[in-house]
């Protein structure tokens, strides 16, 4: 740069930054601001980190405006930074991720949409580099924005690509789990049947793999079963549901007997969750040009704006339940009813969630079940998801003979229809 620097200002700022003590957020920013000038190779990264670290302190929570100044200025550091530098690409999809957030919170969607769709080319240019570049979530990041307005076929080809340049790589901790979920649910959303049930088999896979590589317990694998079976059932595929049923309940009949360890991990409560979730996908009902929810995605995934629609409407349907008298209408609103108020606990209580909703989950089998007294051809189906929907809450909480009868009940009435 060409920039005169007062030297005076040089060493004061290299004094705060490689002192004994821990310079402030503030200092360090303003020490980098000035190091940047005459080292920008060394000091450009050093700023927009310390940018985002600032704008993200907790004394600037709630200021969103005053956070976006921030993470404009974090960008326009990476920006500036040699494009031949390895780090620049993370450093400016790490700032820009911080903007869109920012942008969000003030209101300004579409702006975001637009700084996401920017990340999405950037991770593409980045892994046409390097195709190892850790940067592929940031694909899955513009896929969720898609899906959330209603443009799900792209956000399935989104999804498609960051699952192919993750497969080599393995099921990576679980994190390749994740990229098949949303994939699958993208896919199922864009009424892409064949490819839907190609990555809830992937799915499958990749669990069955998963357990016996690491000798893990069964749930996450009979939690994908479940889905696979769900996604055959609604395609009338029959047959190769009832397999995967079968094998789910097989899984269950092991934790009912205390021949299977259980898995009390944390991440065992958000993947039910975000399947559970799933499979309320086609009763919800949007407003026309409404940014919708991406299920197949974690709801701390969400945009901000979308996830506060989306659980704000829970009193509602609740008082809409209430005042219905039909005992069809009240078994399908409780049902949204109970995932949007399920996929709301877990997203703000994690495994405590069954604290505030394992009512409705007795609720909705009560229901469904008097439904099924009064008229068996239309209660039988309803009465089979609420036994399922138990069970599977159940399994969470580790009552497993309960969660089998429970699972027992439902493929037996489901067999009955067939």
């Amino acid at each position: 740069m060409t920039e005169k620097v007062d030297q005076d200002a040089v060493l004061r700022a290299r004094n705060i930054l490689l002192g004994s003590g821990r310079p402030s957020p503030l200092q360090e920013v303003d020490a980098c601001r000035v190091l940047a000038k005459v080292s920008p190779a060394t000091y450009l990264p050093r700023l927009s980190r310390a940018l985002r670290d600032l704008g993200c302190g907790m004394e600037l929570r709630g200021k969103p405006q005053v956070q976006l100044a921030l993470y404009d200025e974090a960008a326009e550091a990476a920006y500036a930074m040699d494009e031949a530098d390895p780090m620049r690409a993370e450093t400016l999809l790490s700032a820009l991720d911080c903007r869109q957030r920012a942008l969000l919170e003030l209101g300004r969607r579409p702006e975001a949409l637009a700084v996401r769709e920017e990340m999405a080319a950037l991770s593409r240019r980045a892994l046409d580099a390097d195709p190892d570049a850790p940067v592929r979530r940031w694909l899955d990041h513009w896929a969720r924005a898609l899906a959330e307005e209603g443009r799900h076929r792209e956000a399935a080809e989104l999804h498609e690509e960051s699952v192919r340049i993750g497969r080599p790589h393995g099921p990576q901790g679980g994190g390749f789990a994740w990229s098949l979920l949303e994939w699958m649910a993208a896919a199922e959303a864009a009424g892409l049947r064949e490819t839907a049930v190609a990555a809830a088999r992937e799915l499958v896979a990749i669990e069955r793999q998963h357990r016996a590589e690491r000798d893990l317990p069964p749930e996450l694998l009979l939690f994908a079963l479940v889905r696979l079976a769900e996604l055959l059932d609604g395609y009338g595929e029959f047959d190769p549901a009832s397999a995967a049923y079968d094998e789910a309940a097989e899984l269950l009949a092991g934790l009912a007997a205390g021949t299977s360890r259980a898995d009390q991990g944390s991440y065992l409560y958000t993947y039910w969750a975000v399947l559970f979730g799933l499979s309320g996908m086609g009763d919800e009902v949007f407003a026309p040009g409404r940014p919708v929810p991406c299920f197949g995605a974690e709801p701390m995934r969400w945009t901000i704006d979308v996830r506060a629609a989306y659980f704000g409407e829970v009193p509602a349907l609740r008082e809409a339940f209430d005042a219905s008298a039909d005992p069809v209408a009240r078994v399908r609103l409780h049902r949204r009813l109970r995932v949007r108020a399920t996929l709301d606990a877990e997203h703000r209580c994690g495994y405590r969630y069954l604290e505030l909703v394992g009512d409705l989950f007795d609720e909705g089998v009560l229901l469904a079940r008097h439904l099924y007294e009064l008229d068996p051809a239309a209660g039988s189906a309803p009465l089979a998801r609420a036994l399922l929907d138990r069970a599977s809450a159940s399994i969470t909480d580790q009552r497993f003979t309960d969660a089998h009868a429970d699972f027992r009940e439902a493929l037996a009435l489901r067999a009955a229809q067939r």
